[in-house]
């Protein structure tokens, strides 16, 4: 994913402009020509920032929750970029090589993805009592660069997955790609029906605009929002913004060799406030965010389209310091560091329990760094500088002459060996291990068996008679006013009074829950929403199933919209005990659920708080997504949740 202002070497989104060079090329290749194109380190500079806010975001969510933004980053820079080579590819009058062009995005991109995919597979063998589920259409996602969309039907969330892909960040590399199939030919349709570039300008921001307007207007906060983030259109704005602004720069006269102080004083100006409003984007803009969805990215994208177009002024110290060695360091290798650091982390947050998550990401980044490193300098460069066929012909050529000496037995040919079986031994393990991948994650699996025991328990067990006095099909408007009365002596419930509404984590410990609380009636499942509860409860109460024990294990994937607690106290009525169960997981909006949970117990003396969060701190086996119980944490959740309704 990375661009160049070369003319043969353009785009992608973590791709580098920069000139590459070879200290020791394949045996009998050609020299190649040694080009003089026009760098900029700043864009260099601001790729490496931008992949460094994606490995942080990944690596440590709490610190930097809008990191994401990186990745539009990333797009802008590759429409730029595309757009520029190609316009300019265009300014004599003939139409772009479209041969020529995909066929330096291959070099590009494909012997780098290949590597991770092929490495990155064998490698889940140090975790083989949990491989990865879904290798093989992951795989197939990759190599026909449509992962976003194969994400989406499998129903895989960017935000909330329980057990994201091995894979998941190829997303961004299928949208990028599908832009490079497509790209080409829609702007050679538009400048021929536009002519001028100005009015070329205009028609691709209106289209980014409609991305953009597509995003906002099919952003529910009920639902999750993958389907947006992951689709090549509503996710497409940044590539066009940039394209825009491509498109905008071809379109300006060439400016003076000098720029007048006050003007350059007013650009670095600008250029301070634009990269201090990126970076609060991605310090303060959550990735689950209605603002986010709902113009927020396409700001973001917009402000780093603005910052780029003023980048080719030169003399600006915002230039000079994007410029600088350390970053672009990360920017020339941003294409790497992206693509290695996901299967990376997930792999050692799986060998590594969860108490050590710390440890697993300080082992992660140093691995992540080698392994980019390695990737670029003895793949990526030579085949970006000769070719696949020179590049193939020279690794072909030292295979054959260490093959030659290990076979010949030649004085210092041991030190062959281990090279040779690594090329064998590693494809071979990956191959292994595709085919061992399970369809379904253990947590996954868990989650179906619980799902299946519940169906079966709600087909045979027998409703018991409703306690209330309201008819079915009628609903009476109970007061909560005076509901805060002396202490009663115990009640001794059952768990045939208990109904229970909750999300994953309770349809991971259901078993647990039918065994403590036998006859408990339990509705639970993955990704319920805690504001779908009073619609719940009136269903129930209106057909006469609500019984006189309600518990919410809900919060985990989303906010509590205010008043909702109180109207499911109203739809309760002054008799029944409500019993809330505090959420454990590592979102932003978790401190707010357990704030107003904790609050509605405090106010109300038949509301009461169960603390599975304080509980799950303790646990030793919860999921890698630290969310949801494993054996142990879900007999935990049972015996707490079954103690809670014995103090009724």
């Amino acid at each position: 994913m990375v661009g160049s202002w070369q003319s043969v070497r353009v785009g992608s989104i973590l791709t580098v402009n920069h000139q590459v060079s070879l200290a020791a090329p394949p045996p009998g290749a050609a020299t190649p020509v040694r080009e003089t194109p026009t760098r900029n380190f700043a864009l260099d500079g601001l790729r490496g920032i931008a992949v460094l806010a994606v490995l942080v975001y990944h690596f440590w969510p709490a610190a930097l929750p809008g990191g994401f933004l990186g990745v539009d980053l990333f797009f802008v820079l590759s429409g730029y970029l595309i757009t520029g080579g190609l316009l300019r590819s265009t300014e004599v009058g003939r139409f772009p090589d479209l041969r020529a062009f995909w066929s330096r995005r291959a070099r590009r991109l494909l012997p780098a993805m290949a590597l991770v995919l092929v490495v990155s597979t064998a490698l889940a063998l140090l975790a083989a009592g949990q491989l990865p589920a879904g290798l093989r259409w992951q795989w197939a996602g990759a190599l026909t660069y449509t992962s976003n969309w194969m994400q989406i039907a499998h129903g895989n969330s960017y935000f909330a997955s329980m057990e994201p892909a091995y894979f998941q960040h190829f997303w961004s590399l299928a949208v990028e790609e599908q832009f490079y199939l497509l790209w080409p030919l829609v702007l050679a349709a538009l400048a021929w029906l536009l002519r001028s570039r100005r009015a070329l300008m205009c028609g691709i921001l209106v289209l980014a605009i409609a991305s953009a307007a597509s995003m906002a207007w099919g952003f529910d906060p009920s639902k999750d929002s993958s389907v947006l983030y992951f689709g090549t259109w509503t996710h497409g704005f940044g590539l066009l913004l940039g394209s825009a602004g491509a498109a905008a720069s071809a379109s300006r006269k060439p400016a003076d060799a000098t720029v007048p102080r006050r003007k350059l004083m007013f650009i670095q100006l600008s250029q301070v406030l634009m990269l201090l409003a990126m970076l609060g984007g991605f310090f303060f803009l959550p990735d689950t965010s209605a603002a986010a969805y709902q113009g927020g990215m396409a700001l973001f994208s917009l402000l780093g389209t603005l910052l780029v177009l003023t980048l080719t002024i030169s003399g600006t110290s915002t230039r000079a310091m994007l410029g600088l060695k350390g970053l672009r360091w990360l920017g020339n290798r941003s294409y790497g560091l992206y693509l290695w650091h996901w299967p990376l982390l997930l792999l050692a947050q799986t060998v590594f329990p969860p108490q050590a998550a710390t440890a697993a990401v300080l082992c992660t980044i140093p691995l992540v760094i080698l392994a980019a490193e390695l990737s670029w300098r003895f793949v990526e460069e030579p085949i970006l500088r000769y070719g696949f066929k020179t590049a193939v012909a020279g690794w072909s050529g030292r295979i054959a002459e260490r093959v030659k000496r290990v076979w010949n037995g030649t004085r210092g040919s041991f030190a062959s060996v281990l090279p040779l079986l690594a090329l064998v031994l590693v494809p071979a393990c990956a191959v292994s291990v595709l085919l061992a991948s399970p369809e379904q994650s253990q947590l996954e699996q868990q989650l179906a068996q619980a799902q299946d025991v519940l169906a079966e328990q709600q087909e045979s067990a027998r409703v018991p008679e409703s306690n209330d006095a309201t008819p079915p099909g009628a609903i009476a408007h109970e007061s909560t006013n005076d509901s805060r009365k002396p202490a009663r002596s115990p009640r001794n419930f059952t768990g045939s009074d208990v109904t229970a509404l909750g999300d994953s984590v309770m349809l991971a410990s259901s078993q647990q829950l039918l065994k403590r609380l036998p006859g408990i009636s339990i509705d639970a499942s993955v990704g319920a929403q805690i504001w779908d509860a009073p619609a719940q409860l009136r269903e129930l109460k209106s057909a006469g199933k609500l019984r006189q024990v309600v518990v919410l294990g809900l919060g985990t994937n989303g906010d509590l919209p205010a008043g909702t607690l109180d109207e499911v106290r109203r739809i309760l009525g002054p008799k029944r005990e409500l019993l809330l169960v505090t959420a454990y997981a590592p979102r932003q909006w978790i401190g707010s659920v357990n704030g107003k949970l904790h609050a509605a117990a405090e106010a109300d003396s038949r509301t009461h708080l169960v603390d599975w969060a304080g509980t799950a701190e303790g646990i030793d086996d919860i999921a890698r997504d630290k969310i949801h119980p494993g054996p142990h944490g879900s007999a935990a959740y049972g015996k707490l949740l079954a103690q809670a309704v014995a103090r009724l």
